[in-house]
């Protein structure tokens, strides 16, 4: 067999006030990030694009690490693409495309330095179909 290889990882703030669920005994948090790139175009005139990325973090739901999560904070996201298919009330079919994590932190910053404020969440094996740790 082939070796393969899904795996991203981003640093970026939360866009928005996540979403909260919860799927037997674990917590799932649902966001977006966004991550900045500098570059300079033909010209030489310097600009910033900004990509959005879909995230999904799982967590025991006896733990308080997914309350740290709120718009405008900072965090380093490693996981991987997932892909799903899903029919929207008029029957259509859609796409979204997703980062679930396998290892996230939350930072806070204090002058210049980052300072990491949240150990490693890991996803619980067997958590949900379609969410496996390698």
């Amino acid at each position: 067999m082939e070796n393969t290889i899904n795996k991203v990882e981003l640093l970026g703030r939360i866009g928005q006030t996540p979403r909260f669920s919860t799927s037997g005994d674990v917590q799932v948090a649902r966001f977006s990030i966004a991550t900045n790139e500098r570059f300079k175009d033909r010209n030489g005139v310097l600009k910033e694009e900004t990509t959005w990325h879909n995230v999904s973090v799982w967590s025991s739901k006896n733990t308080d690490d997914l309350r740290l999560l709120k718009k405008g904070t900072q965090v380093h996201v490693i996981g991987k693409i997932r892909n799903a298919k899903y029919r929207n009330a008029e029957g259509e079919d859609k796409y979204y495309t997703e980062v679930t994590s396998s290892r996230m932190n939350v930072c806070r910053e204090e002058g210049q330095n980052m300072q990491q404020v949240m150990s490693e969440t890991n996803i619980p094996a067997g958590m949900a179909p379609g969410f496996a740790i390698n």
